[in-house]
């Protein structure tokens, strides 16, 4: 009987022991919440101000939309506020319209009227295919780009990513970590530059995010006009 005790005890104590190892271990839990009114109202004041001294005199051009706020925090932290504006959509080349999302940081410690400055993050394209003969309007999905690729390429690859996408299907099978992703909907989501390869000197990165929260990566080949799906990693 005393064995038996002694042996539920010493079980008890390896389980204690390896939920208080598994606790430790557990990443800090991330916090969010919603802007106060006073970060909301401070935001908008800066950012009528800087409109207004950008204009120069003129007719400032206010966003369309209102800010969007990304707040959080790991638990026992100063939480991270900030703020991100889109531009106006425009047409940036022949057949692409352009919305430029640009980030602000707060910090609540500083004087009033000065606690909102331009985050250190460069701000972000996002791109989509225009319609003909028509303004660019607001489009429900967007793909951020790299501001360095050339605006044809960007067309092109808008165009045909589908179509890459189903030829990069082919490639999963031969890589581990892909191989499990094959049958997942993708939507595209970025582009991006993507090293050159012996052979293949303009290569570009084709991001595309699927339902499960994974992502993979398709570097795709340029040659002679001609796109084609290269390789594949997935994360």
């Amino acid at each position: 009987m005393m064995r038996a005790a002694l042996s539920m005890a010493a079980a008890l104590l390896v389980v204690a022991q390896a939920s208080s190892t598994a606790t430790a271990a557990a990443p800090p839990r991330i916090e969010q919440r919603q802007p106060t009114a006073e970060e909301r109202d401070s935001f908008d004041d800066y950012f009528r101000e800087k409109t207004a001294a950008e204009a120069h005199g003129a007719q400032p051009v206010l966003p369309l939309f209102a800010p969007a706020f990304d707040i959080e925090r790991q638990r026992g932290k100063p939480w991270q506020v900030i703020a991100r504006v889109d531009s106006a959509p425009r047409h940036s080349a022949v057949d692409l319209c352009r919305q430029i999302r640009s980030s602000f940081i707060y910090d609540a410690g500083a004087p009033k009227g000065r606690r909102w400055t331009e985050s250190a993050q460069p701000p972000e394209w996002y791109v989509w295919l225009a319609k003909p003969a028509t303004a660019c309007t607001a489009a429900r999905y967007t793909v951020l780009m790299d501001k360095t690729l050339p605006p044809a390429d960007v067309v092109a690859l808008l165009r045909q990513h589908r179509e890459l996408l189903l030829r990069a299907r082919l490639l999963f099978a031969g890589n581990s970590q892909c191989a499990r992703q094959r049958a997942l909907t993708f939507r595209l989501s970025a582009l991006e530059p993507a090293a050159p390869t012996p052979g293949a000197p303009v290569m570009f990165g084709l991001v595309f995010s699927s339902d499960r929260d994974t992502v993979a990566r398709v570097a795709v080949r340029k040659s002679r006009g001609e796109y084609t799906a290269w390789n594949v990693s997935c994360g």
